[in-house]
């Protein structure tokens, strides 16, 4: 390999799940959709929280972590979901992260602030679950209650899933049903996505033109 290959002219790392779904995609009309939204920036951040220190991730993120169990704060910069009492993940959003984080890793800006932050990228893959049966797919799995009321839009929460450990974020609902976004260890992506589109074989489809 070249000394002088830069990290923008490194190959794009191969999708966590082009073994199951070289596509990216997976759909069983009725019942639900999956879909491998590609690389996103992701960072880990460790600290325990303290006036100042949630000040210096703010001047970074552009809002403060948030300090309460499952919930997001959310900026044009980052979406930070609360994973423990010190611990986040965020997650890079939109050109404004991209323009003034380079390729939209904030690990490097949450570091200079003073604080511990890891960038996981591509070690953390997530998918998108969409569709009128995604809540009952999930139900199915893990022991959480995902009604409206209980698990809203923006919540997020660490959960098991056909014996996997995944963070679970609930997303707006679309026209179509209620959207999830799971993140996944990326040796058990795979996985992950097989179970999922097993379990979706295994519900009759809301679509009459497609056979139950």
């Amino acid at each position: 390999m070249p000394d002088d290959l830069t990290k923008a002219g490194r190959p794009t790392p191969r999708s966590a799940f082009a073994e199951v779904a070289p596509d990216g995609l997976f759909e069983r009309p009725g019942v639900i959709r999956l879909r491998d939204p590609g690389h996103r920036p992701k960072t880990l951040l460790r600290v325990r929280l303290t006036p100042a220190w949630s000040a210096a991730a703010e001047s970074v993120l552009g809002v403060a972590p948030p300090d309460q169990p499952g919930t997001p704060a959310r900026s044009p910069v980052a979406n930070v979901l609360w994973l423990g009492p010190d611990e986040w993940l965020v997650l890079g959003i939109g050109p404004a992260s991209r323009s003034c984080i380079g390729l939209g890793s904030l690990a490097p800006a949450l570091l200079r602030a003073g604080l511990a932050a890891a960038e996981v990228g591509d070690g953390l893959p997530d998918l998108e679950l969409s569709g009128p049966r995604a809540r009952e797919i999930l139900a199915g799995g893990a022991a959480l209650d995902l009604h409206p009321t209980a698990f809203p839009a923006g919540r997020a929460t660490r959960t098991r899933l056909g014996r996997i450990g995944v963070l679970l974020q609930r997303a707006e609902d679309s026209g179509n049903g209620p959207v999830f976004r799971l993140h996944v260890e990326r040796p058990w992506a795979g996985h992950l996505w097989s179970w999922l589109a097993d379990a979706a074989l295994d519900h009759p489809s809301n679509d009459e033109s497609f056979p139950r």
